[in-house]
């Protein structure tokens, strides 16, 4: 009995950091360069806007650049995906779109990447100007001076000028655990929005034991797939509760819903200076520290 309450209180420790995340918009755009935290000079943001918006009018394709002074306990990678949808970087259809965002607080940067541009502005790429061109150059605290190399190698590498860095080349991992982490959060919005409107506690179970005879499928072992339905059901059984308890909740007060069981906070718009044309993140990029 007391392993099993160990395990669902580690499940709700697990859990309720990620249902704490919160993506809160910067802001309205007004211009391809964005600086919400006062780090570069006038001067200087004319020129990078001046580079990318010859850019834009050529190609065709966008880059954004958002320096913020912090995420506000989000992570870099759900703000740069929130943010890329808001704003709608790149053309609606082409998703030819690029953001470099900067969280100057926690010191991290990441590059998000729209569909259209992910065969160019690779993963691998991405990488390899996080780490061998700005974290090197922020170090030094030269934004400015990391930040123009940095939108440089984009626009060079997007225009067909150089060829992208291979993954052989990257000195490091792709980015497919943080997209399978991503991949799972949003589904667990997705289940938590489903199972907030019902009236019974056992479909959240019902759900947590169909994860685990999948994760037993996938690795083959039934063995494997048959201690992860315990916990699974447990969690199960614990998140619909919570959300089903929040959902009836709020629907007696006549409150809206919190985002996580289907209550909004996901919207996206468009720029409000009218060089953004409605495009997509495709996911792809990568993310560091400095």
């Amino acid at each position: 009995m007391n392993s099993i309450k160990k395990t669902a209180l580690a499940t709700v420790l697990v859990v309720l950091p990620i249902l704490a995340l919160a993506y809160t918009s910067p802001g309205t755009p007004n211009g391809f360069v964005n600086d919400f935290a006062a780090v570069i000079s006038t001067g200087q943001k004319q020129t990078l806007e001046s580079e990318l918006s010859s850019f834009e009018k050529s190609t065709g394709n966008e880059i954004a650049v958002v320096i913020v002074p912090n995420l506000g306990g989000d992570t870099i990678e759900n703000y740069a995906e929130e943010l890329f949808k808001e704003w709608g970087i790149g053309k609606k259809g082409k998703d030819n779109g690029a953001l470099l965002l900067v969280a100057m607080e926690d010191r991290q940067m990441r590059i998000e990447v729209g569909y259209g541009l992910e065969p160019l502005l690779t993963d691998a790429e991405s990488f390899h100007i996080i780490n061998d061109i700005l974290k090197p150059v922020f170090r030094e605290s030269d934004y400015f001076g990391g930040i123009s190399e940095a939108v440089d190698r984009m626009m060079r590498v997007i225009g067909g000028e150089v060829p992208p860095t291979s993954e052989s080349e990257s000195s490091g991992v792709s980015d497919f655990t943080i997209n399978l982490i991503f991949g799972g959060f949003f589904f667990l919005v997705y289940v938590g929005s489903v199972l907030a409107r019902s009236k019974s506690w056992w479909g959240g179970g019902v759900v947590g034991a169909i994860i685990g005879i999948i994760v037993g499928a996938i690795f083959g072992f039934l063995y494997t797939g048959l201690i992860a339905i315990v916990p699974l059901v447990l969690f199960g059984l614990l998140f619909d509760f919570i959300v089903s308890k929040t959902y009836a909740k709020n629907v007696a007060l006549g409150r809206s819903h919190p985002w996580w069981i289907g209550g909004g906070g996901f919207g996206s718009g468009g720029g409000g200076f009218g060089g953004f044309g409605g495009g997509s993140s495709g996911g792809g990029g990568s993310s560091g520290r400095w």
